[in-house]
């Protein structure tokens, strides 16, 4: 019961601090960015020796709007890790397609979640490894690309031409962006001692996406519809007038 109580508090604590707290540490992004493209974070995260560790899982749905593959970097933020440099405390991997990749934050010691067991060791699973005291911090989820808004086409040098319009991006395989709201976030802070966890929240992902106007499109603005037309909107191609219009509680944006 001890157990637990301290688990709440710290977890109240860390909802309040640690989410201020993400953006003063050093990472693969500017800590001036506030997009949902490029950023998104998770408010808290924690690592205790015979207690608890973290679990998230990062999902490629292969939506019509996505690249084909998206490399990211997780981050702790807050929390010594074995090797306290940006490269131990961070995680690199491409996620392709149609794949879930699983990250755990864990005490170094831990008994089974660990490099000496294969169920830990395949290319879609990836350890941060922190010291053997209580770590409490956040998570910090950045795109490799510095510009992922940008669309990539995988497939440009089979001489598929580049991808233009919207409605090409829809059509033509290879064609996507490479940003973070193309991706599902989800995790869990989970007790061992308890046999218990809470949910992770992640804000920038593609729960918290923005939609695109078009010049056919009307309407109020909700989830899943393109939104209205802008006569003065700045993006589109060959005099198409669009505009990105952000849905109410979307990301960090």
């Amino acid at each position: 019961m001890k157990n637990i109580k301290t688990l709440i508090l710290m977890s109240l604590f860390g909802m309040l601090f640690f989410a201020e707290f993400a953006f003063g540490q050093t990472s693969a992004r500017d800590q001036s960015y506030k997009n949902s493209s490029q950023i998104a974070i998770s408010p808290y995260a924690q690592a205790v020796p015979n207690d608890s560790y973290t679990f998230i899982g990062i999902s490629h749905p292969s939506l019509r709007t996505a690249s084909k593959n998206i490399g990211i970097v997780v981050e702790t933020v807050g929390m010594q890790t074995t090797s306290n440099t940006p490269a131990g405390r961070s995680t690199v991997f491409t996620i392709t397609g149609g794949e879930t990749h699983r990250v755990f934050v864990v005490n170094q010691s831990h008994a089974s979640i660990n490099s000496s067991n294969s169920a830990f060791t395949d290319k879609r699973t990836h350890l941060i490894t922190t010291a053997d005291t209580s770590q409490f911090g956040s998570i910090r989820v950045t795109t490799v690309d510095e510009i992922p808004q940008h669309v990539h086409n995988d497939d440009l040098a089979h001489g598929i031409a580049a991808c233009e319009t919207n409605a090409e991006i829809l059509s033509t395989a290879g064609c996507g962006f490479e940003t973070l709201n193309q991706l599902n976030m989800w995790g869990i802070v989970y007790s061992e001692a308890a046999g218990t966890g809470f949910a992770m929240e992640f804000v920038g992902d593609m729960q918290d996406s923005k939609i695109v106007a078009t010049a056919t499109g009307g309407g109020t603005l909700k989830s899943g519809h393109w939104g209205s037309y802008i006569a003065t909107g700045p993006q589109g191609n060959a005099g198409a007038q669009r505009a990105s219009q952000t849905r109410p509680g979307a990301g960090v944006n």
